[in-house]
């Protein structure tokens, strides 16, 4: 009896597991894929709380993974930078790309979505972004590359054109909330070209001048901020430098919900040098992650897996990933 009884126990021990189910491919075009990458960029913009605004680009690889709530997608996306800045008020899908001739802004991200019943939920998302190659550039010898953005004369440039801005202006005054971007140019003349955001203070124009109160940024329901642009040039011979700026003031808007409000000192010379606001900068907070990564998820049988669209409906044609590149 005792050799019935373990083989008994051996046996009711014994669990026999199934195979993991094999994930579905989708196409990269599809128009629910797109749908599904443009919420993901919606989330990383409204967690990105530097720099500039990023637009969809290319949907790389798309995998579908089923749940008990709904399929899980991972995405591989390209992003590209725009001329909105992060504070702007404008919908991304009217922002201007940056072109290439300004050494455009190039972002890559791995992100986690749900899908309850063509509702798409951003789980996590990790992100890097890089600027175009020096090398790229060499099609256009006019154009100065970046500089970093605590240069000196990038960050005189920003000083000077904010100082000929508020001069001109007889409401609040505003201080330096961040630059964006730089550039100088050498030659018969040196010209530095600066891209910068102001924000509002608590001091009007009057008491800023005459020092009668600490200014600081407002906060809250008072904040609004605006997007300006600088060129400062020296000529030859020449004893002042010429200044050119242009403001652009928004009307005050909502903080971003989740947003890591992180406050930005003016670049100093003893700080690290950066070229760009980075997609992993601290602003991404707690939305960021490392672990979910779409590379790992990716790793799967595409010979057994089934040719579907988000929706789930059968899709003709080979799949077809990478997508085509929607601006350059």
């Amino acid at each position: 009896m005792k050799p019935l009884l373990v083989t008994s126990l051996l046996f009711c021990c014994s669990v026999v597991r199934p195979l993991p189910q094999p994930g579905r491919v989708v196409n990269c075009d599809d128009a629910d894929v797109h749908e599904a990458a443009n919420v993901a960029v919606q989330h990383i913009n409204s967690h990105h709380n530097t720099g500039y605004k990023f637009t969809l680009n290319r949907v790389e690889k798309v995998f579908l993974r089923p749940s008990g709530l709904g399929d899980i997608i991972f995405m591989e996306l390209d992003l590209l930078e725009t001329k909105c800045p992060s504070k702007s008020p404008i919908p991304v899908s009217d922002c201007e790309v940056r072109p290439v001739a300004e050494q455009a802004v190039e972002g890559d991200c791995d992100v986690k979505l749900q899908n309850q019943s063509g509702t798409f939920t951003v789980i996590s998302t990790r992100c890097k972004s890089e600027l175009d190659s020096a090398e790229n550039m060499r099609m256009y010898p006019d154009r100065p590359l970046l500089a970093p953005l605590n240069d000196s004369q990038v960050v005189h440039a920003v000083d000077v054109s904010l100082h000929k801005f508020n001069g001109g202006n007889n409401t609040a005054f505003y201080l330096l909330h961040e630059i964006g971007r730089g550039s100088i140019q050498s030659g018969i003349s040196n010209s530095v070209h600066v891209e910068f955001v102001i924000a509002a203070s608590n001091c009007t124009v009057d008491e800023a001048n005459s020092g009668t109160a600490a200014c600081v940024e407002q906060t809250g329901a008072g904040a609004h901020f605006g997007a300006c642009s600088g060129s400062v040039v020296k000529s030859p011979g020449a004893v002042d430098e010429e200044v050119i700026a242009q403001c652009t003031v928004y009307e005050p808007q909502p903080e971003k919900t989740g947003a890591l409000q992180v406050p930005l000192a003016p670049p100093q010379t003893n700080v690290v040098s950066r070229f760009h606001h980075n997609l992993h900068d601290p602003s991404m907070g707690p939305h960021s992650s490392e672990s979910n990564s779409a590379e790992q998820l990716l790793a799967f049988r595409a010979g057994h897996a089934h040719r579907r669209s988000l929706t789930g409906n059968p899709v003709p044609s080979l799949p077809l990933c990478p997508g085509r590149k929607i601006h350059f």
